[in-house]
């Protein structure tokens, strides 16, 4: 049996005046324009599964989406939707290796003498009428739940600032290390140089070798100087502070199938700090 509207009021002590007013409520253009907006944060910062914080978010709005709104709103709508960048820095206390072997030829330092700039910033330079192209490869441990470790190895253009080739292993091999320069070769055609770090699996005649063979100039950070190679150092930095370190891995096969997604969105669809449009946010 149906009640009087008034009767139903006047027992829950609620003025007619206000009740009439929720009845007829229609959200503002200022409220809906912000419930859009936060669907929208929510599309980006999930299909990015929460890598994203409010600055990349605002700029994939504003020049992805032609969505006119500052970062300052983003980060307040984020605020109230409890979303968070999900990066973190973490780290494994890894294997230390050394090695006796003695220097070798830092390529990239005499680029960075004779250009008068940062070589870590090189990838095309002109020098006496050549084109010099570099490569960078470098490998960076991932650790399972029952604490062994996997290797990434990666080749990486630092110029493009996009990976050319990876591979993963559970030992750390020449073969290893060489199986990855391979098959960037044979996908993406010849460089002048490859600039690597001074582990034994780079200066063992097997990975030496398949760069002579190739007419590849080989190049060498110097003992110690890890920012030598700083592109691919900071790119396993970024997949491991976007991506590793939020997972637990059971066996190689789990890592393989987040490096492969984190491969390629970092290729084709990660926003970076170079980007015109981000500069320009």
């Amino acid at each position: 049996m149906g009640h009087r509207i008034t009767s139903v009021l006047s027992a829950l002590n609620i003025a007619r005046s206000t009740y009439y007013q929720w009845k007829n409520w229609q959200p503002s253009q200022r409220e809906t324009r912000r419930n859009a907006l936060k669907t929208a944060i929510k599309a980006v910062y999930n299909t990015n599964r929460g890598i994203y914080g409010y600055r990349r978010i605002a700029a994939f709005l504003r020049f992805i989406l032609k969505t006119d709104v500052g970062d300052r709103l983003v980060w307040e709508l984020m605020n109230e939707l409890n979303l968070k960048s999900r990066m973190v820095k973490k780290s494994y206390k890894k294997p230390t290796t050394t090695t006796d072997t003695p220097q070798k030829p830092n390529l990239m330092k005499k680029l960075d003498d004779l250009s008068g700039v940062l070589a870590t910033d090189i990838t095309y330079i002109q020098l006496m009428n050549r084109e010099w192209v570099y490569l960078a490869t470098d490998i960076t441990y991932i650790q399972l739940m029952n604490r062994e470790w996997v290797y990434l190895a990666t080749v990486y253009d630092p110029e493009k600032r996009r990976v050319v080739s990876y591979e993963l292993s559970p030992e750390m091999t020449k073969e290893f290390a060489t199986s990855v320069v391979v098959k960037a070769l044979r996908a993406n055609g010849k460089p002048k140089m490859i600039h690597s770090d001074m582990g034994s699996q780079y200066t063992s005649s097997l990975f030496e070798g398949t760069l002579q063979n190739s007419g590849i100039n080989h190049s060498y950070s110097r003992k110690g100087h890890p920012y030598d190679n700083a592109r691919i150092e900071s790119f396993h930095s970024l997949i491991k502070r976007e991506m590793i370190y939020h997972e637990e891995y059971r066996t190689i096969d789990d890592v393989r199938v987040s490096v492969e997604w984190y491969v390629n969105w970092y290729n084709n669809s990660r926003i970076n700090s170079r980007t015109d449009w981000l500069q320009a946010a």
